[in-house]
């Protein structure tokens, strides 16, 4: 390869390289230029380098530490940074590729949000959080833990939130009536007909949320004598018989109101 003759305002000290160059596949080395000495060089980079912008044009070699990535900064420059500090810059869309962590997760809040009709969130190991939520056009949702979850502090709850729950009242004359509610969660107002001492009577609540191998459990909140019933339920697949026995002495017309849940269980 020859060498050309710089044109002034040039420096003969530094002479450009021809051109055309040539042309590889694979490439080795580049041609820099360096407009403030007016030259061009043959540069070879030192393993594991790249090319980043400073801002004004120019380009330099940089390599980053063990464990850091190529990032833009707020300015748009391209520097390197360690995958946590990526993370909690900015949302981090995986597209549909998994997120897969063999070590403890912990953040201050975890969103996700589902725009698919079943998906699931695994997690293994122990997991801290202020806040996980789930939320989308998700028909099927599951959030999966393989090791035990806590409620921590004594203000901590596991359980519905608003939006979950519904009301249903009996009515029609009988607490034998059927009544339907489609909600893991909810308030059953029974009839208040007349329940004689030491009689049980059942009704069936139609609720498409349970399976045969729940838990479904009623509790006695308010109306009536608290107290003077006992009762039991036995699910079944999208519904529950719910018993209701008059403990006391005397009959008793009450309209009682019933608060249950559903929890889920399995056989194996």
């Amino acid at each position: 390869m020859s060498y050309c003759t710089p044109c002034p305002p040039c420096d003969t000290e530094f002479p450009l390289l021809c051109e055309p160059l040539e042309t590889t596949a694979n490439g080795k080395r580049l041609v820099v230029e360096d407009s403030a000495a007016c030259q061009k060089t043959i540069q070879t980079p030192v393993a594991q380098q790249v090319l980043k912008t400073d801002g004004a044009g120019n380009l330099t070699w940089t390599n980053g530490a063990s464990g850091t990535v190529l990032r833009k900064d707020s300015t748009g420059l391209l520097e390197f940074a360690t995958l946590n500090s990526v993370l909690q810059s900015s949302p981090v869309d995986l597209g549909s590729q998994p997120l897969t962590t063999t070590g403890a997760l912990t953040v201050g809040s975890l969103s996700l949000t589902l725009a698919i009709t079943a998906s699931s969130l695994t997690v293994s190991g122990a997991t801290s959080t202020g806040s996980l939520s789930v939320s989308g056009a998700t028909s099927t949702a599951a959030i999966t833990s393989s090791s035990t979850i806590f409620a921590n502090g004594n203000a901590s709850k596991i359980g519905y939130n608003t939006g979950a729950g519904g009301t249903i009242t009996q009515g029609a004359g009988a607490k034998t009536n059927s009544v339907t509610l489609n909600r893991p969660t909810g308030i059953i107002v029974t009839d208040n007909a007349a329940l004689a001492s030491d009689t049980a009577v059942t009704f069936n609540l139609s609720n498409s949320v349970i399976e045969a191998t729940d838990i479904v459990v009623v509790s006695h909140i308010s109306g009536g004598t608290l107290g003077s019933y006992n009762f039991a339920v036995a699910p079944a697949a999208g519904n529950a018989n719910i018993v209701i026995r008059n403990i006391t002495a005397a009959s008793l017309s009450e309209a009682l109101t019933l608060r249950f849940i559903v929890i889920k269980s399995v056989n194996a």
